[in-house]
């Protein structure tokens, strides 16, 4: 390691956990755009929704009791997620890709800045950390392109009910949907 490389760390310690399976309650941050009310809405249901099934979830929307330096909170919100869910939009794939206009969604463009630098830096520890939402009336095609929306996995919200989460909470709980089976042994003569 060069003088100029650098460890990220997070409450996890180096980005690279030991213990790869979440906790019992895990901490995911969400990051989001602000396009519309509708979608800023349908983003606090999935929150809602998590926080029922036992996740600590941690949104802009839910901490603006205080003026806030937004863009520390969010480094250290993504640092120290066990999961960072990034939900699919237009133009939160505008702002991975660095193709929406320069001047607007400063704090989610930021985001996606840090994302990528985490992603080039440990891609696997990340790979693992970092989860593409399709939330109802979305698209893979809405997913920013460093996240890998048609080879890697993403994770489609048809509802928001536990059934309608089911891949992304068992994602976040540590629990398969599909377990190999227990092999048995074979007594002979």
């Amino acid at each position: 390691m060069s003088q100029n490389d650098y460890t990220i760390t997070g409450r996890n310690g180096p980005s690279e956990r030991a213990n790869p399976r979440p906790p019992a309650r895990p901490r995911v941050f969400v990051s989001y755009a602000h396009e519309s009310d509708d979608h800023r809405r349908a983003v606090l249901s999935l929150c809602v929704l998590l926080v029922s099934c036992g996740v600590d979830v941690h949104v802009d929307r839910w901490y603006l009791e205080v003026r806030r330096d937004w863009q520390v909170w969010a480094t250290r919100q993504i640092l120290d997620a066990d999961f960072v869910l990034v939900v699919a939009s237009e133009q939160c794939r505008q702002a991975g890709d660095g193709t929406g206009p320069v001047h607007g969604r400063l704090g989610l463009r930021s985001e996606m800045r840090l994302l990528r630098e985490l992603y080039h830096a440990d891609p696997d520890t990340w790979t693992r950390r970092v989860l593409p939402v399709i939330l109802p009336g979305r698209g893979v095609h809405e997913i920013p392109l460093f996240l890998q929306p048609r080879t890697a996995d993403h994770y489609v919200v048809t509802s928001f009910t536990p059934e309608g989460a089911d891949d992304l909470l068992r994602i976040l709980h540590g629990t398969p949907s599909c377990s190999p089976p227990t092999p048995h042994r074979l007594r002979l003569g």
